[in-house]
């Protein structure tokens, strides 16, 4: 997999890539499509407010072979975001398989 991070207003550590990698390559078990060496990951986070507390928006598309999912979703922290995001995905996942 390819990974590619764009922030606005905030800073992506080496911990939260891990975090955003690993919870990418999990969706791998429900589409085997994911694992393919050749798809890309867009990774975008952008740190704003909301209500007058700080907030993190992620959108993630994967491009895989013969398409792409695209999920976007904001939450209190990164992690809860892409934890979001995971969710999102394995949802598509689960139903283009149906």
């Amino acid at each position: 997999m390819i990974f590619d991070y764009h922030t606005d207003g905030c800073t992506i550590t080496d911990d939260d890539k891990e975090l955003i990698e690993s919870k990418i390559e999990k969706l791998s078990k429900f589409d085997k499509r994911i694992a393919d060496e050749s798809v890309k990951v867009h990774v975008e986070i952008v740190r704003g407010t909301r209500h007058n507390k700080p907030n993190y928006g992620a959108r993630v598309q994967i491009t895989i072979p013969g398409g792409s999912l695209r999920a976007e979703t904001s939450g209190k922290t990164i992690a809860d975001a892409i934890d979001e995001i995971e969710k999102k995905f394995r949802n598509a996942i689960t139903k283009l398989d149906s």
